[in-house]
């Protein structure tokens, strides 16, 4: 399946998905050749002969099914000539902005700055997402002079100059620098009408990571004091849940942080299953206690981040709901 439009997306309602196959459940635009059902008056004009679907992908086979307005509409795969990814809903520019302010306050980092709209963010190496800098004030600085300061409040630290190039925020071009990931998907639903399955009483919530979750979730060879102290910081309440006695057998981490438009955000991150223990029901064991957790502290929307080529748990949260809200990558510059 060939993919068109740019990684900067194409304005409200867009997501340039660029190279990111859609999963089923995602909101999609097909353009596909019209062949004998092109108007005898517009065959002698190629670009005439092309039209587009607009939908939601229901089928990924051949044909693809895309539900449009309720409706299937069913296009040879032999007719496409472009898919593009979009966001599930129309998404605005502030939105964006005002998920990554939520997303940041849930995973902060032990020491952070502002720096021309740039939050920047450092967390002794300890993953990406709390050592990097987000664009969360309109205009987030991209001229040299910032950059240069970016890179020497990191250096100080220690680290390299990690920074959030999320959809639309920052234009195409603005920042060069060595991609350091895929396309990362922020991905959402409403708290409301979650299907929560009974929680389990075998999973355990407790106010920060032990010795064990904690190498659950990075090895055996994981920094604890530098892991614990990243994991268990967070702008609002935070819980972690394990399920398994001695040794946990599938985790997840849970906060409820606000968004710069004030909506409280559940958000859920290292949500993991033992491999030899997966596709029993222990990952939804753990997502139903913690969106439960959730609702009870407020929140109102839900949001995960799962790598774009992540397919098998793209489609797990886009079976449980979820939609694309925006993409973005880690850019050293």
């Amino acid at each position: 399946m060939t993919r068109s439009g740019s990684a900067g997306g194409s304005g409200v309602g867009g997501s340039g998905a660029e190279g990111t196959d859609p999963l089923v459940g995602d909101r999609i635009v097909v353009r596909y050749r019209l062949g004998d059902a092109t108007p005898d008056d517009w065959r002698g004009d190629p670009a005439a002969a092309l039209s587009d679907v607009t939908g939601i992908l229901r089928d990924d086979g051949d044909p693809l099914v895309v539900e449009r307005d309720g409706a299937p509409e069913s296009i040879p795969r032999s007719a496409v000539t472009s898919v593009r990814l979009l966001s599930r809903f129309t998404v605005r520019n502030s939105e964006i902005r005002s998920a990554e302010v939520a997303a940041a306050a849930a995973w902060p980092g032990v020491e952070s700055a502002m720096l021309s709209g740039w939050l920047l963010r450092a967390g002794n190496g300890f993953t990406r997402r709390a050592n990097s800098a987000v664009p969360i004030e309109f205009g987030a600085g991209t001229d040299a002079t910032t950059l240069t300061a970016m890179r020497d409040w990191y250096a100080a630290r220690g680290l390299p100059a990690l920074v959030v190039v999320a959809d639309r925020l920052i234009p195409a071009g603005q920042i060069d620098g060595i991609d350091r990931s895929g396309d990362v998907q922020f991905l959402t639903r409403d708290i409301a009408d979650f299907p929560v399955r009974a929680r389990s009483d075998a999973v355990r919530l407790d106010d920060a990571p032990d010795a064990a979750w904690l190498r659950a979730y990075r090895g055996d060879d994981v920094d604890l004091d530098a892991a614990a102290a990243v994991v268990g910081a967070s702008r609002g309440p935070m819980t972690v849940a394990t399920l398994g006695d001695d040794t946990p057998i599938s985790i997840g981490r849970a906060t409820v942080t606000e968004s710069a438009d004030g909506t409280p955000w559940l958000g859920i991150t290292a949500l993991w299953t033992v491999s030899g223990h997966r596709r029993r029901g222990l990952a939804s064991d753990v997502m139903s206690s913690l969106v439960a957790w959730g609702a009870d502290h407020g929140a109102q929307r839900i949001y995960v981040q799962v790598e774009a080529d992540n397919r098998v748990a793209g489609t797990w949260y886009r079976a449980s709901g979820f939609g694309l809200h925006h993409s973005y990558r880690y850019v050293e510059v």
